[in-house]
This record gives C-alpha cells, structure tokens and sequence, in this order.
C-alpha cells in the first residue's frame, strides 16, 4: 500500500487600489504536533518561504455548473470561535484566497514534493451550522452578476500598451 501525503496551503489577501498585496492569514491543514505546542514552530510548515499555521480544514476541490459561467470551491472548517472568525472576516471584506494542494514526503512533511495545484479564488459567502462553516470561494469573475475586479492594465502592470485596436500579426 502506498501513502501520499497531501497538505492545502491557504493564504487569505486583500489587494489595494495600487495592486499591492496584502496578506491577512496563512493556513495549513497538515502538520500539528500536540506534544510541542509550547514551541514557536510546533504548528506551522514554511511553503514558499513564508510559515503557514495550522488550522483544521477540507479544500473541496473545483466545481463548475452546466453553463459553465461560474467556477465554486469550498473550505469547509469545524464551527469554532477561531474558524468563525476567520470566515467572517475574509467574506465581509471580500478577500482573496489562494490555494495550493501540495504532495509532501511521507517521511518529513515539511518537505515540499509537488504542488498539484494552485488556485486564486474570492471569498464569496458563507454558511454555517452547529458543526461546521463553509466558505464558498468563487472565481474572480462573475458572469452572471457581469462584476470582474476592478483591475486596469497600465504599463507600470503590462509594459508598453497599443494606442489602437488595429493589431496583426505578419
């Protein structure tokens, strides 16, 4: 039998009106160790050079609807003060979520093997029940509402822009 160790990497960020991002929280679902909680890293796994702390979650992975139009996911946390809080904040501030799904050594996990995949969503709403909270996390465009975020291509962003739309290619 063969173990595959997977561990989803969440960062929560806000981006401002100058594209500068902003990050709230960074999460991990994969290593927490009972016995050291008294030590500054017992609970956290640096992933891209940057510490992520544990928090217990599931990353329901990418749903799209028959149209087409909308691509859902979902983090789905147990319903405690702590979880709670982080939810209400990232859905009430609109923050963006990024997601990695990650293979790590089965003998360390904080070793890094592959990332499956990587993912940049919005917190879009949230419901709850005595048990759990649910955060859906949506594209950052909607199509049925027509909203993209507010984003403009600038040459600082893009480098040198076309003044006309009357481009071909020779």
């Amino acid at each position: 039998m063969s173990l595959t160790t997977l561990v989803t990497f969440v960062e929560v960020f806000k981006v401002n009106s100058n594209n500068n991002k902003s990050t709230i929280h960074r999460l991990q679902n994969g290593k927490r160790d009972p016995s050291k909680t008294t030590k500054q890293n017992a609970n956290t796994i640096t992933f891209k050079g940057k510490k992520f702390h544990y928090l217990p979650f599931v990353y329901q992975g990418t749903t799209l609807n028959r149209s087409g139009d909308n691509i859902e996911s979902n983090l789905v946390m147990a319903n405690h003060p702590l979880s709670m809080a982080k939810a209400q904040t990232a859905v009430a501030n609109k923050y963006f979520v990024e997601v990695n799904v990650c293979i790590m050594s089965n003998d360390n996990i904080d070793n890094l093997k592959n990332i499956l995949t990587s993912d940049t969503w919005l917190a879009a709403s949230l419901s709850y029940d005595p048990d759990v909270v649910e955060i859906l996390l949506s594209s950052s465009i909607d199509a049925v509402g027509n909203n993209i975020p507010s984003l403009v291509l600038t040459t600082e962003a893009v480098g040198k822009l076309p003044v006309s739309s009357d481009i071909q290619n020779r």
